[in-house]
């Protein structure tokens, strides 16, 4: 299956719906929005945080959103797209303390970085393509995303001009050559970088 051939956000969500009745099983609806939240739309995870949680909940019958707090796992796509909120809302600190998380979960600086580029990439593309008067779902199929990526990127190019998104854009290349070709320490330049932005 291709990105675009996945379930919608609606899809994945009435399919955990329905996992969970054939087990005679519920979730709150701010307890799903939740889980999506931090799995994002990816099927493998979503089945795999499901099974997961389903057993943690044992005879209790209904998933609250305290439950998803305590056992679902933020994704690595949804932790690196809650960095670059925090990153635009100006949380720098929250953002450091996200990407040393991130590290000590053995994550690779490179491997951050390349993920942080393609959400700016993300971003620059949705800037422009709203800006022609495109759908979200226009969108989702003009650059090929999950339609769930673009509804998250739309929410965030709001707060930035096209020119911004092409500075972060180019900082995350010279960032990639310092990574690769620095002896600095790499969580340091990766550091750094979020300090520029």
């Amino acid at each position: 299956l291709s990105k675009v051939d996945q379930m919608s956000e609606e899809e994945i969500k009435s399919w955990i719906q329905n996992q969970l009745h054939e087990n005679y099983k519920d979730i709150k609806q701010d307890a799903l929005n939740l889980f999506l939240e931090l799995t994002g739309v990816n099927f493998n995870i979503v089945s795999q945080e499901l099974d997961k949680i389903s057993l943690f909940l044992g005879d209790r019958t209904t998933i609250t959103k305290n439950d998803v707090s305590l056992i679902i796992n933020r994704s690595l796509e949804q932790n690196v797209f809650l960095l670059t909120e925090f990153i635009q809302k100006n949380q720098k600190d929250k953002a450091i303390q996200l990407v040393k998380d991130l590290i000590i979960m053995k994550e690779e600086p490179i491997k951050l970085l390349a993920l942080i580029t393609s959400n700016y990439r993300l971003y620059y593309q949705c800037k422009i393509l709203a800006q022609k008067g495109y759908s979200g779902q226009q969108i989702a199929k003009t650059i090929n995303v999950h339609p769930y990526r673009v509804k998250l990127a739309l929410n965030q190019v709001r707060h930035y001009e096209l020119g911004q998104l092409l500075n972060i854009i180019n900082n995350c290349a010279e960032t990639d050559y310092k990574l690769k070709s620095s002896y600095m320490d790499k969580h340091l330049i990766l550091e750094l970088f979020i300090l520029s932005l």
